[in-house]
């Protein structure tokens, strides 16, 4: 009965029990403030394409955490993670758009990436599609009527897309 729950959960939430338990140390690494640990755990993952190690793995290069700060490091990591469907990766990748840092400055590329996260947070998320929300507003206020209707369409694409059929699920972990 047991394994046939667990078999059950890795076909539903596509997340091995072994990589449950590796997400599971690496974020303990991290809230222990061992940031050298949980980079070494985390990046694994990230590179097997766990879409929320990939946006913990771009964190950490965002913010200089275990490694050195490398905005186009966390702008590689946060995009391969808001391909993904991740919210928190897309509202980070549309703030390295915004500010310029580690990708070309982009208005369009920054408020698709705005919209994308304010609508793929859960409803518990409030705050966050909160904050995506008034990114969105601020650098639409920097940008032309036909710029927004460019970034509008590029978000509908990658919604209809493929990739933007992917599913956010927060990580299951205990």
């Amino acid at each position: 009965m047991l394994r046939s729950i667990s078999i059950l959960v890795v076909i539903i939430w596509g997340v091995t029990p072994a990589a449950a338990q590796s997400l599971e140390r690496a974020e303990g690494a991290y809230f222990r403030g061992d940031y050298a640990l949980a980079m070494r755990l985390m990046q694994p993952l990230a590179e097997q394409g766990d879409e929320h190690a990939q946006y913990l793995v771009g964190f950490m290069y965002d913010r200089g955490q275990g490694v050195s700060e490398d905005p186009a490091k966390a702008a590689k990591w946060y995009s391969l993670a808001a391909k993904r469907g991740h919210p928190h990766a897309q509202n980070n990748l549309g703030v390295l758009y915004k500010n310029g840092r580690g990708v070309p400055k982009h208005y369009v590329q920054a408020y698709q990436w705005f919209d994308l996260a304010a609508s793929g947070y859960l409803p518990a998320e409030f705050g966050h599609r909160e904050r995506a929300i008034l990114n969105q507003q601020d650098i639409a206020s920097q940008m032309t009527p036909d710029e927004i209707s460019e970034a509008k369409e590029l978000a509908k694409k990658f919604r209809d897309s493929d990739e933007g059929s992917l599913e956010y699920r927060p990580p299951r972990v205990r």
